[in-house]
């Protein structure tokens, strides 16, 4: 069994599991910059939060799809295209405002754990971090504010503790938000090796999982 994960930009994932195609947090073209609208079938489409334009544009994907929204999601979790979403509730900005109300989505398959931060603003709590332990694959917003900041970058992954860092939500030359590019964040991590395939997609499986982590940069 073989996951692939492919990066469309922002922060907008496909993630192919088990014959099934889960897209994360879609944006809108032409409204998110430059990139292309996302034409492309899904069964799942889960979205971290309600922004419309950046991370819940549902417009573009060919259907039919289930939805998961990830404000909506109970304790314990729902179930979507036979994998089971859980959601942990954050914000995007430290001062936890409700207004700033987000979620991390994570899910497992092909016995992988996928942890998507979505625009995590903040430092996580103990009891927050707790069910992303060892994830064995984290989204991971790279941008700077208004997700989180660049300081709080080491100790978050180190609380993690993820195999593959997926870094995303930096400034490309197609994306007209005013956040910082990729390497602003490599600098905080200077220790960590960095891949760099030259492709938007990976594949991944528990055998190939590095033994210590590896960012992974992929071209949108």
């Amino acid at each position: 069994p073989c996951m692939r994960i492919t990066w469309y930009g922002p922060a907008a994932f496909l993630i192919e599991t088990g014959g099934r195609r889960v897209t994360l947090d879609p944006f809108r073209s032409p409204d998110s910059g430059d990139y292309e609208p996302i034409d492309e079938p899904a069964d799942v489409v889960a979205v971290s939060h309600e922004n419309d334009r950046y991370h819940s544009h549902l417009g573009q994907i060919r259907g039919p799809f289930e939805v998961v929204r990830g404000l909506d999601v109970p304790p314990g979790g729902t179930e979507a295209g036979g994998l089971r979403f859980e959601v942990v509730r954050v914000y995007e900005t430290p001062a936890r405002e409700a207004e700033d109300e987000v979620t991390i989505v994570h899910f497992r398959a092909e016995e992988l754990h996928v942890v998507f931060l979505g625009d995590l603003g903040h430092r996580l709590t103990d009891e927050e971090v707790a069910p992303l332990r060892g994830a064995d694959v984290l989204l991971v917003p790279a941008g700077g504010p208004p997700t989180i900041d660049f300081p709080e970058i080491p100790p978050l992954l180190d609380a993690i503790g993820p195999k593959l860092i997926l870094p995303m939500h930096y400034k490309t030359p197609r994306i007209n938000l005013n956040i910082q590019p990729l390497e602003r964040f490599l600098q905080t991590v200077p220790g960590l090796p960095v891949d760099r395939p030259g492709r938007s997609w990976i594949e991944v499986t528990p055998d190939t999982l590095p033994g210590t982590p590896r960012i992974v940069a992929l071209a949108h």
